[in-house]
């Protein structure tokens, strides 16, 4: 993702935020830091959350109902409002093979050039 989207993208618009919670069991706040370097783009904020809440706060928005949402990538144009349940985003990409729309399964090009056209 870093090299096919981030590293490809210069504006400063781009605002990402990474949030790392506890999926898997080795996933932990010392694993989260060392992950950090997976999106070293200075415009990213991580976000470790010792629980999966913000992960099923997103469920609803994505249409998963067994899981929370994990190895999602969000997108959302400038100017959006939030209330206390995230909207859905405009667009979305994930790597949850089999759990949400095969034609979202992750492509970078396709990701970045979404978030282009967000950008304009």
């Amino acid at each position: 993702m870093q090299e096919q989207v981030l590293a490809t993208i210069e504006s400063e618009k781009l605002a990402i935020y990474v949030v790392w919670e506890p999926i898997l069991r080795t996933d932990n706040a010392r694993a989260s830091r060392k992950a950090t370097m997976l999106v070293p783009d200075a415009r990213a904020r991580h976000y470790w959350i010792d629980t999966e809440a913000l992960g099923e706060l997103f469920q609803p928005a994505l249409g998963l109902t067994t899981e929370p949402a994990w190895d999602v990538y969000l997108v959302y144009p400038p100017g959006g409002t939030w209330s206390d349940v995230p909207p859905a985003p405009e667009f979305f990409m994930h790597q949850l093979v089999g759990r949400l729309p095969e034609e979202r399964l992750l492509d970078g090009e396709a990701l970045a050039q979404r978030i282009r056209q967000l950008l304009q």
